[in-house]
């Protein structure tokens, strides 16, 4: 069920919803972590500026909601469309995502950590799973880029030359090879 004015929200809300029946006809392990993970709890995302806040009855009867944030509530999820694409096509790990801070996932311990394993559940299942595939297609053509990620500026491509040199002990740098190359040492 959707109850969101905004566009972008209706439209995150059916991919999560078509997310969740896509796995419930999959069925099998990630359904089933799904399930033990999400039933009977709540909580509010944010995808870029795009708020919702979900809930999730019903064991293996599941059904989720979804509507528009409207309480002040803190989040339990939060990344923007680029970070969540560069998930998907694991250009960046979840947990590489997490550890920039470009991903904020919040909550009990406990419940955090079955997310994790229904997320990495999910992007290993979308390897050989051709609806997961179209839906991860869908998003990444019609969510917006909040930034170009053709290339970066070449200023900041500027390779560290004297990275390696730089960690070289003093002493032998300053060892006169000669001495050794014509035996008198």
């Amino acid at each position: 069920m959707v109850n969101e004015p905004n566009e972008r929200g209706t439209q995150l809300a059916r991919w999560i919803l078509e997310l969740v029946e896509i796995l419930r006809i999959r069925g099998g392990s990630t359904w089933a972590t799904l399930v033990d993970t999400v039933s009977g709890k709540t909580a509010a995302i944010a995808v870029d500026d795009t708020e919702l806040w979900l809930r999730a009855e019903g064991g293996e009867e599941l059904q989720v909601e979804a509507s528009a944030r409207t309480d002040s509530a803190p989040l339990n999820f939060s990344t923007d469309g680029d970070t969540l694409k560069d998930i998907i096509a694991a250009r960046i790990s979840l947990d590489a995502a997490v550890s920039a801070g470009d991903l904020d996932v919040r909550g009990e311990l406990e419940d955090v950590l079955k997310i994790h394993a229904v997320a990495v559940e999910i992007l290993a299942d979308s390897a050989i799973d051709p609806q997961l595939q179209s839906l991860w297609a869908e998003f990444e053509l019609e969510w917006p880029l909040r930034t170009p990620s053709a290339c970066r500026p070449l200023e900041s491509q500027k390779p560290d030359y004297g990275f390696l040199i730089a960690r070289v002990p003093e002493d032998v740098l300053l060892t006169d090879l000669d001495r050794y190359a014509s035996g008198d040492a």
